[in-house]
């Protein structure tokens, strides 16, 4: 987990855990690429949910860098891997939840139709309702089976971290080329 852009999302908000936070952000970003609302967002998650509007774009302005980084070093805002693997699940489903929330509410602002959308879009949402879902069925006093438990998140987390770097791009694709580098509308320099 990125210690900055954590720090960011407590400052932001200590009612939403960062995981979300970050998701919604991402959703967002990812159903109207080229341009991020603030007011949006801080309509979404609420304002009394929020500390204050420019820790607010500061977070954004900082998630969104991460996520149109070139070098695809995009990572979710969820637990380390010295965190028990339970809260990592926990948070990734927290953060695909979050990121469908955005995604779709970012969608109806838009006046846009799921079914618009090309097949892997739909099929990256109809994942990313899956993962939400996740379970933590894990057995932690078990070595083997949280070896293999361990794995599966690995994978799970991956495939996660990658479909959403994907998602916005194949969004960007969607929403007619605009600019890969969201612009914060409506923040406060």
């Amino acid at each position: 987990m990125d210690p900055e852009l954590l720090n960011k999302a407590h400052a932001a908000s200590t009612q939403i855990e960062p995981s979300e936070l970050h998701g919604i952000v991402c959703g967002l970003a990812s159903a109207n690429p080229g341009t991020f609302s603030l007011p949006e967002f801080i309509d979404l998650v609420g304002t009394d949910t929020l500390n204050d509007e420019i820790s607010a774009q500061e977070f954004v302005s900082a998630t969104l860098d991460q996520l149109h980084a070139q070098d695809m070093e995009f990572h979710l805002l969820v637990p380390d891997d010295e965190e028990l693997l339970s809260a990592r699940v926990s948070a990734t489903a927290s953060w695909c939840a979050a990121f469908l929330s955005g995604f779709g509410a970012g969608m109806a602002t838009l006046g846009r139709q799921h079914g618009e959308l090309g097949d892997d879009v739909q099929e990256i949402l109809r994942d990313f309702i899956a993962l939400s879902g996740m379970q933590d069925e894990l057995t932690e006093d078990d070595p083997e089976a949280n070896e293999q438990d361990e794995s599966s998140f690995m994978e799970v987390y991956e495939y996660v971290r990658v479909a959403a770097i994907l998602m916005h791009a194949l969004m960007q694709d969607f929403s007619g080329d605009q600019d890969p580098d969201d612009e914060v509308e409506g923040a406060i320099h």
